[in-house]
């Protein structure tokens, strides 16, 4: 069985339930929340017990993965280190650990063929609750900040943060979505400002014009 302690009363949710909950929590949130796990979260199925969640105002992608005993959480950095020469790679890996030291809950983990860096919380289904779900979350978030800043990433992760961002507006732009409804994302959603946001919808519409202008004037001569 799993508690979910709700003020002082524990309300229990059966452990087969869990995924159920958990998805519930990030999906049916609202935009004013203060805290993480009560923002309305954009969540679809990977395959089978796995699951990527999003919301745009918050820098990373989620991937959420079930397994008979745990959730693990996990973020991936985007920086890959087979590749890199020894030395960088032996600078990655000693800051890495570091940060593994002093962030509580958190580790650092290298992930995949390339040896990419990810970020993983793992949650015991037994004792897992909302509360402890919204800590997990937030030093997610605390522990990609660490890394981009130790690391040296910020512009790497801005430039990253900026492209997702561009891509959520173009394919709501392309699944219909108008001027309005793009403002009220940007503005609402993301929490830019309303200069901002205009700047930034203005120039996706203006390259989507040149893109479909360019692709129709096509010709031999």
């Amino acid at each position: 069985m799993v508690i979910n302690f709700e003020g002082h009363l524990p309300v229990v949710v059966p452990v087969e339930d869990i995924e159920e909950s958990i998805l519930g929590w990030l999906r049916e949130g609202d935009d004013s929340a203060p805290d993480i796990v009560d923002l309305p979260w954009v969540v679809n199925p990977v395959r089978d017990n796995v699951y990527l969640a999003e919301h745009p105002r918050l820098p990373f992608t989620l991937l959420l993965v079930f397994s008979d005993e745990f959730v693990q959480l996990v973020v991936p950095l985007g920086l890959e280190t087979l590749s890199m020469s020894t030395g960088d790679r032996l600078r990655v890996y000693h800051t890495l650990l570091k940060l593994n030291d002093d962030i509580n809950l958190l580790k650092y983990t290298l992930s995949g063929m390339n040896d990419e860096v990810t970020l993983r919380v793992d949650l015991d289904k037994k004792t897992l609750g909302k509360d402890e779900f919204n800590d997990a979350l937030t030093v997610l978030l605390i522990g990609l900040q660490a890394a981009v800043t130790n690391l040296g990433l910020e512009e790497e992760f801005a430039n990253e943060v900026f492209e997702r961002l561009v891509g959520m507006v173009v394919s709501r732009l392309e699944k219909g979505a108008t001027e309005e409804e793009l403002m009220r994302f940007l503005t609402q959603k993301v929490g830019m400002p309303e200069k901002d946001a205009k700047e930034l919808l203005n120039t996706i519409l203006q390259a989507q014009k040149e893109t479909l202008s360019s692709s129709q004037d096509v010709g031999y001569f």
